[in-house]
C-alpha cells in the first residue's frame, strides 16, 4: 500500500465534521469574554481607572504630597540625629575629593 492509498483510506474513515455558519463567531464570543474575566484583563482596568483617576490635578498633588511625606519620614527615622557635625563633614568628604583625601590621609 503506497502513502496516497494510506492517505485515502484515512480521510475516507475520518469524515470531516460541519460545523454550523455560526461556530467561529461563537468561539470568539466565548474568547472575548474569558477575556474579560481573566486576572490580567481586571488589573489592567484597575490600573488604567487608578492612573486615570491620579491624572487628574487633585489626586496627583495629594499623592506627590503624601509621596513627600513618606520619604521624608522614612529618611528622618533612618539617619541618625546625634551628630550633625560628622553628618556634615561625611557629607562634604562625599562630594569633594580634595577634602576626602584629606580625611583619608591624617591618622
Amino acid at each position: 500500500m503506497n502513502d496516497d492509498e494510506l492517505h485515502d483510506l484515512i480521510r475516507q474513515t475520518h469524515p470531516q465534521p460541519e460545523f454550523p455558519s455560526s461556530f467561529q463567531r461563537e468561539i470568539w464570543a466565548r474568547i472575548a469574554v474569558a477575556e474579560q474575566q481573566s486576572w490580567s484583563a481586571r488589573w489592567r482596568q484597575w490600573s488604567e481607572s487608578l492612573f486615570r483617576w491620579v491624572a487628574q490635578p487633585a489626586p496627583a498633588m495629594a499623592v506627590v504630597t503624601a509621596m513627600l511625606l513618606l520619604g521624608s519620614g522614612l529618611g528622618r527615622l533612618i539617619t541618625p540625629d546625634n551628630d550633625h557635625a560628622a553628618l556634615r563633614t561625611a557629607y562634604v568628604a562625599s562630594i569633594n575629593p580634595v577634602v576626602a583625601a584629606r580625611f583619608t590621609t591624617q591618622p
